[in-house]
């Protein structure tokens, strides 16, 4: 069973959660807070401010650390690699990556799933060994994805699958290698310009909303200015957007300098 936990951002959390409802005294280890926005003051990380307001025990990590009491380690969106030396010397470390591995190894496999129009993506768990995301599989599950599902539904529908579950995932002792037929297929850290949608066709537009809802969101400028697009409507309304190929309806919008609302919000107060 797993007694101890590593992660650091949002994604992480959902696991986190549902470990500390399963696991008696668990372990979790997290990144120190770096400098971040205008001030550059340290920041604590998602997972950090999660072990705070739950009286949860944690500690940051260091490469040389020796976790002596680990009986298996479960890792999700963890910020940093382990090292040959590390893993070495301790037990065992799983991690969850939410594809069929060997599909969209790498850090943004959910949005790229999305990007590409996939109809199936999924949740693995595999043992980390210092090849990224290439370890043997101790659990694997799919997930049919649909042209209504954004981003942030498949992170839900993912955790879902892990609570259900996680009494087969937490005590399997099988490792099955990775097959390799095709080449896997690699994914890359996404930029805040990867978010921008001018000059996007209408279609790729939405995919990137959908696709960003969870670390952008994806983002237009507008009449001069600019708008955080959460969600959208194929059903007309009063603020249309055109693009290349077709009207966009934004549903959930953030505009320049105010907070996230819906666009009948919005338009209400500009009346």
């Amino acid at each position: 069973m797993f007694n101890y936990f590593f992660g650091s951002d949002f994604r992480s959390v959902p696991y986190l959660e549902v470990l500390n409802s399963k696991v008696e005294n668990l372990q979790v280890v997290t990144i120190k807070p770096k400098q971040s926005g205008r001030g550059q003051k340290l920041k604590p990380n998602p997972v950090e401010n999660f072990c705070v307001e739950n009286g949860i025990p944690f500690s940051y990590f260091k490469n040389n650390a020796i976790y002596s009491d680990m009986t298996k380690g479960l890792c999700v969106s963890f910020g940093l690699i382990f090292s040959k030396s590390f893993l070495e010397a301790n037990a065992p470390l799983y991690n969850i990556h939410l594809s069929l591995l060997p599909s969209y190894v790498g850090p943004s496999p959910v949005e790229n799933s999305i990007l590409n129009r996939e109809s199936l993506s999924g949740i693995t768990v595999f043992e980390i060994n210092t090849n990224i995301d290439e370890g043997g599989i101790v659990y694997q599950k799919s997930l049919q994805l649909n042209e209504s599902m954004y981003s942030s539904d498949v992170y839900e529908e993912c955790v879902n699958i892990f609570i259900k579950n996680y009494e087969e995932i937490a005590t399997s002792e099988k490792i099955i290698p990775q097959k390799h037929n095709l080449p896997p297929s690699k994914t890359s850290k996404f930029t805040k310009s990867d978010f921008l949608l001018n000059s996007k066709e209408y279609e790729v537009a939405k995919l990137m909303i959908r696709a960003f809802d969870s670390i952008g969101p994806a983002f237009i400028k507008y009449n001069d200015k600019f708008y955080k697009i959460h969600k959208f409507t194929n059903n007309p309304n009063g603020f249309p957007i055109e693009l290349n190929g077709g009207i966009l309806y934004p549903l959930v919008i953030t505009p320049e300098g105010k907070k996230k609302m819906q666009v009948e919000d919005y338009i209400r107060g500009n009346k």
